[in-house]
């Protein structure tokens, strides 16, 4: 690409007030993850489903799952199978290259849709370069596709001549920036994990606005756990520009569960993207990441069909100093381990915890309950065998305080599960200004997690006792001191 010239034409800057989006077009047999027709096809095929529900209610529907499924699946998945427990290739495999960028999505106020923008094929690899430039402040490209895209931004509102508020510098410790996104100083170099980053909006008030990817500024590395959409957002690592670096787990082949990552932010133009499996090191300043395996958010926590077939992801263990802090996002248990086991394990080799980051949702669901959520995909791989059975994908709160407990920490961080109106409002995490018991019981604040831990155990003797452990629950924009 070449440099915009500051002569021609006035500087603008991506706007705060927008989010950005990169659609797909798909052209695979069954639909792709990153492009999202994986779930919208399997909707339709089980469309019987959601309409059994709505008649007899969910409730109904898992008292007879067994039944419903064995008459339903058979004949609804057909395509989809090549044998009784066999799933197609095609199904699990799309062809990556029949799935490509097609459409730069500008959103505002949570997500409602400002324009959508064509973006031209000659553009796609150079689209980090642009919106990077576009983000730090530029003036109009020449011509060309890059100048559609800015005529395109402009006319929606979604650039702007005033420059937005940069980032300040932090002290040590982890900042909560909400959901799953963490900051992480020494005081001179920041990493973050898992940006996942919104627009601001109106309907907040001024003092209670989300980060934004120029108030952040750009990070010295980025590190993403797995690849669900809330996690893995290419349009907040757009905006950083082409050269941040990021380390994203190695996905061996894409699949309809894991997203080849790095492929996909190489196809966008990024140039320092680093795919790492488990047990590598990576030293930030005076930050130093440890790599580790990821265990849960799969399909079963049992046996499950095509078990070669995983959400692949990791976790991190950073170091600084003599502080160590464990990352564990959606963990859990799976038919390949525990995460309980894996930081038993870690800590055995020497990697010992202060403080333990971790989900604590209970995403505990019968099988056909996927269907209902934002995994649809996770149905097909359940064997019949566990069609009744509930399944506990990921920590629940009590977990959350075993896998402290079991890293030996002193401090146990829930998070991963919004935090705010912006997330909420998106349907991440419980509305914490809600006092419905069932939202409460569906998915409970973080709170929850500090009444576990004081009601931990409890004997006629000497009553309720206390976990070890200290529950520290962040609000957004917090910081937690190492």
């Amino acid at each position: 690409m070449r440099v915009d010239s500051p002569g021609r034409g006035a500087k603008r800057w991506l706007a705060d007030t927008v989010g950005l989006r990169v659609l797909y077009t798909d052209e695979t047999v069954f639909g792709a993850a990153i492009s999202g027709r994986c779930e919208a096809d399997l909707h339709r095929r089980l469309a019987v489903l959601h309409d059994y529900r709505a008649k007899l209610g969910l409730q109904q529907l898992v008292t007879e799952a067994v039944a419903v499924l064995g008459r339903v699946l058979p004949h609804a998945l057909a395509e989809l199978r090549a044998g009784p427990e066999r799933l197609r290739e095609t199904w699990l495999h799309p062809r990556p290259d029949h799935v490509r960028p097609a459409y730069l999505r500008v959103e505002a106020n949570v997500s409602d849709v400002v324009c959508q923008i064509p973006l031209a094929p000659g553009l796609i690899g150079e689209l980090a370069a642009w919106l990077g430039a576009w983000q730090e402040g530029a003036t109009p490209p020449a011509a060309g596709p890059a100048r559609a895209v800015w005529d395109a931004l402009e006319v929606c509102g979604a650039l702007v001549a005033t420059p937005p508020a940069r980032a300040v510098p932090e002290p040590p410790g982890v900042r909560f920036i909400g959901h799953a996104t963490l900051g992480v100083s020494d005081g001179a170099q920041r990493i973050v994990f898992d940006p996942f980053l919104v627009p601001r909006s109106t309907r907040y008030p001024a003092h209670w606005q989300p980060a934004t990817p120029a108030s952040l500024g750009r990070p010295d590395a980025v590190f993403v756990t797995h690849s669900h959409p809330d996690h893995f957002d290419t349009g907040t690592l757009l905006r950083w520009g082409p050269d941040v670096p990021v380390y994203v787990p190695a996905v061996g082949r894409e699949s309809v569960l894991a997203i080849d990552m790095a492929a996909r932010l190489h196809e966008l133009g990024f140039r320092r993207v680093h795919a790492v499996g488990p047990w590598e090191h990576v030293t930030i300043g005076e930050l130093h990441v440890e790599t580790l395996p990821f265990f849960g958010e799969q399909p079963t926590t049992r046996e499950v069909l095509h078990p070669e077939v995983r959400n692949v992801g990791l976790t991190y263990a950073v170091t600084y100093r003599d502080r160590r802090i464990g990352v564990f996002a959606d963990s859990g248990r799976d038919h390949a381990g525990d995460v309980l086991n894996m930081v038993g394990a870690a800590r055995a080799r020497g990697t010992a915890f202060d403080t333990v980051i971790g989900g604590y949702r209970g995403f505990a669901v019968y099988p056909v309950q996927f269907l209902f959520s934002s995994v649809s995909r996770y149905l097909p791989f359940v064997p019949p065998s566990l069609w009744g059975t509930r399944q506990q994908i990921m920590c629940d709160a009590d977990g959350l305080v075993d896998l402290a407990e079991r890293a030996g920490a002193r401090r146990a961080v829930p998070y991963a599960d919004g935090g705010a109106p912006w997330f909420w409002l998106r349907g991440l995490g419980p509305d914490l200004d809600s006092q419905s018991p069932a939202a409460m019981a569906t998915d409970p604040p973080p709170s929850h997690v500090a009444d576990v831990a004081r009601r931990r155990a409890h004997t006629l003797a000497d009553g309720p006792l206390a976990s070890p452990v200290e529950i520290a629950v962040p609000g957004v924009g917090d910081q937690l001191a190492f």
